[in-house]
């Protein structure tokens, strides 16, 4: 009979449940605490990949797009060659819908992730890690503007005339007031302005009415301004170096104490810096070219620009380098006017940049302004057509990098 009663004897039964289902309840503990940590970290590489990419697009036109991703991925915790991190990153993707095209930027980032209890229960304590990888590519597009002006005079931007500004994929930011005029029209992604606005006259303006924003800041103040390359050339007396007469030309880069234009032969200008420390006047009837070429005017009483001739103006800022995509550069502390005029049709491929000055574009109906704008104010009159700069050029200082996977 004690036999049976301890074969029936059920007692100590809930105890081995209960460390049964403790265990089973402790291990999907640790499976979710290991999970948790693993999203966590996937995230974390994520961040890093996205930054790296961004900055491999940012930089890898100045030779530093690799250097600039390791940095990028470092400041997110992921060091190239330490703890198990490994940042890869390339032009061309391996794979997606930009895959070896050499305008995309592919960033691949991994490190090993330490697990806390599933080595436990798998049994192998040796296995301790889990690698965890994030992928992201970025390439090059427009800025959030490509028309700034900074002044606080009213108004900031005046458009009269037929022109049309056609810039569709970047904003025009106003830190003063809008004034619109004329039968002309313009195009843009957004408009920001901190004063008032205006409208009168038979033209369209897209989006209207524009969007009221706060002051906006230079987005070039980084640039610094080229050296002086001394033995500046003047002309007679001094004054401004001329170049007339009906003979074609050609100038080379360099320092003028001022620079004229004015006759009917045609002027070829090579490429590079021209310091204009003094006034620069284009008001010939010859052609005036010149590529790859970025004019800087410092902060002096008379170093100013003024086109107005009756030929051809063509000029395109360089693509690569310290002033890539800056045609115009006045000094931030020039607070002289800058007007670019002309009747025998402008075509200007690059920035002005005269962020303490206002400008004046006012081209005959064949001008095209394929350009980006930082001015104290800007009246664009006339027929010509404003484009955006970075149709042209769409690695200019004026563009960003921005994820597309």
């Amino acid at each position: 009979m004690r036999v049976m009663r301890r074969l029936k004897d059920e007692s100590g039964q809930v105890m081995v449940v209960t460390i049964l289902s403790m265990s089973l309840l402790i291990g999907f503990l640790a499976l979710a605490v290991d999970v948790g940590t693993l999203f966590r970290a996937k995230r974390l590489m994520q961040t890093a990949a996205d930054s790296a990419a961004i900055a491999a697009a940012q930089e890898w036109q100045y030779g530093d797009g690799t250097a600039a991703a390791y940095a990028a991925a470092a400041q997110n915790g992921v060091v190239n060659g330490v703890n198990g991190g490994v940042v890869t990153v390339r032009p061309g993707p391996t794979s997606g819908p930009f895959a070896n095209n050499t305008s995309y930027y592919e960033a691949i980032v991994s490190q090993s992730q330490p697990t806390f209890f599933g080595k436990i229960f798998t049994g192998n304590i040796f296995r301790d890690a889990v690698a965890v990888t994030a992928r992201a590519v970025a390439t090059l597009g427009n800025s959030q503007g490509c028309v700034y002006t900074l002044g606080t005079s009213v108004p900031g931007i005046s458009w009269a005339g037929s022109g049309s500004t056609n810039i569709p994929n970047c904003s025009i930011l106003d830190d003063s007031s809008l004034s619109f005029a004329g039968s002309g029209s313009v195009i843009a992604q957004s408009i920001g302005i901190v004063g008032s606005y205006s409208k009168t006259g038979s033209g369209s303006i897209n989006p209207n009415p524009p969007t009221v924003i706060a002051a906006v800041s230079d987005p070039l103040a980084f640039l610094t301004p080229p050296a002086n390359p001394g033995s500046c050339q003047s002309g007679a007396s001094g004054g401004p170096y001329s170049v007339s007469g009906s003979t074609a030309q050609t100038l080379q880069p360099g320092c003028y104490n001022g620079l004229t234009l004015s006759g009917s032969g045609a002027v070829t200008l090579a490429a590079g810096i021209y310091y204009i420390n003094g006034p620069l006047s284009i008001n010939g009837s010859g052609a005036v070219s010149g590529t790859n070429v970025t004019f800087y005017l410092p902060n002096s009483n008379n170093a100013s620009v003024n086109t107005n001739g009756s030929g051809a103006l063509n000029l395109a800022a360089p693509t690569t380098g310290a002033y890539n995509g800056i045609l115009f550069y006045q000094n931030p502390s020039n607070t002289n006017a800058m007007s670019i005029n002309g009747s025998g049709g402008l075509n200007l491929q690059g920035i002005l940049y005269a962020p303490g000055a206002p400008l004046t574009l006012n081209g005959s109906g064949s001008s095209q302004f394929y350009t980006a704008i930082v001015t104290s104010s800007l009246t664009f009159n006339g027929s010509g057509s404003l484009q955006d700069y970075a149709i042209k050029n769409s690695a200019s200082p004026l563009t960003a990098a921005r994820l597309v996977e």
